[in-house]
């Protein structure tokens, strides 16, 4: 009966040890992942864009324009990977471009699962290197002021803290009514916008618009994500995959 009792004892500190050593894994994964030198997430984020937002057909556009194609960015930006590839290549073209905000907010709802990427991102990268990423609030605009309860139409940051330098994000510009409209909110709150970043240009005057008043930067065109480009299977770098392997060699050999 002891033995037995001992044999088991064995048993559960060697399940122990393995799943020490799997944690410790994980957690060297995921901070590998972290590391934006090691990927290039904007590579990685269009072919992801490529492989499940571009749909091709006949659609009528919110502008009421017949296309002969779709972007449904959301299934990008609401996927787990996606929305951190976005949350990574936004927080890098700010530091590129540097633009420094207090915040990042954009319209309801094509923005949302953006801005929240880009804050959860940038409070992940500040627990890694404090001193080179500050985290970055993320807000979002209603069309119209609630007619209830706080009645707000800018709803995730405080508007009596004092004038924000903010950055205002789009999911896909087209004509650029929506993004202008968060715009004119932004502003009538007293916001200083340092920068409008659109996920996808369309290139159909939208962009125009912009540029004539703010510092107006796409992520993507749309030609870019129609073009056919082998590379794209993979994205142009280390991808996500390569990573993971990477890790776990390093831990297995270690």
């Amino acid at each position: 009966m002891k033995t037995e009792f001992l044999s088991e004892m064995s048993i559960g500190l060697a399940d122990s040890d393995r799943n020490l050593s799997a944690a410790s894994v994980r957690s060297a994964i995921i901070k590998d992942l972290l590391v934006r030198e090691n990927m290039d997430h904007k590579g990685l984020l269009k072919a992801l864009l490529k492989r499940k937002s571009v749909f091709k057909g006949t659609f009528t556009l919110a502008s009421g324009r017949i296309s002969n194609y779709y972007l449904d960015c959301k299934r990008t930006t609401l996927d787990p990977e996606g929305a951190i590839l976005t949350g990574y290549t936004i927080l890098e073209l700010l530091k590129i471009k540097r633009i420094q905000a207090d915040a990042i907010g954009g319209p309801t709802v094509g923005a949302d699962p953006i801005v929240t990427a880009v804050a959860a991102v940038s409070w992940l990268e500040h627990q890694l290197s404090p001193l080179q990423c500050t985290p970055l609030p993320a807000f979002f605009v209603r069309e119209e002021r609630k007619s209830h309860g706080r009645q707000n139409q800018i709803e995730g940051i405080d508007l009596n803290e004092g004038p924000k330098k903010v950055v205002i994000v789009d999911e896909v510009c087209t004509t650029g009514d929506s993004t202008i409209r968060a715009l004119n909110a932004a502003r009538e709150a007293g916001f200083k916008i340092v920068a409008v970043i659109s996920l996808v240009d369309r290139e159909e005057g939208g962009s125009d618009r912009l540029r004539k008043e703010y510092n107006y930067i796409p992520i993507f065109t749309a030609k870019e994500l129609l073009e056919d480009d082998p590379e794209d299977a993979r994205g142009s770098g280390t991808t996500s995959e390569d990573a993971l392997e990477r890790v776990g060699r390093n831990a297995r050999n270690a």
